[in-house]
């Protein structure tokens, strides 16, 4: 699902991959802090399993290292590939935003500035109908 229905759904589900499992737990700790409902994927395989399971509305793949861009691209393609409409970001730093991702968004790993870009993003993704 990529375009949020505003009618059945007050928050998006958000599924949050990482291969670097530790790294992201803060971050899901401040998506749940501000409401947001988030499910964690051990690694960027376990992620996709859970999209394929669950589809969640938005799919963030954080990407902290250069060697982590191949795997999240990868899986990445393998989500659109299953469905081209599944909003997908990546999580990084500005050091590595210029380093090949490419996707629906490049976000923020920043625990302060996550939460207020999500819901720009939602509220662009809203269904007008």
């Amino acid at each position: 699902m990529s375009i949020i229905d505003k009618s059945t759904q007050s928050t998006p589900r958000i599924l949050l991959g990482s291969d670097k499992h530790r790294l992201v737990i803060p971050l899901r700790n401040v998506l749940l802090k501000a409401r947001f409902t988030v499910d964690l994927g051990s690694d960027y395989r376990h992620a996709e399993l859970l999209w394929g399971e669950l589809r969640h509305d938005i799919v963030l793949l954080e990407v902290s290292h250069p060697r982590s861009i191949e795997s999240a691209i990868a899986t990445a393609l393998r989500i659109k590939g299953r469905d081209p409409r599944q909003f997908i970001a990546y999580l990084t730093d500005s050091a590595l935003e210029s380093s090949g991702l490419t996707g629906d968004a490049i976000l923020p790993r920043d625990p302060e500035r996550l939460p207020r870009a999500l819901r720009e993003i939602m509220d662009s993704m809203f269904d007008p109908c």
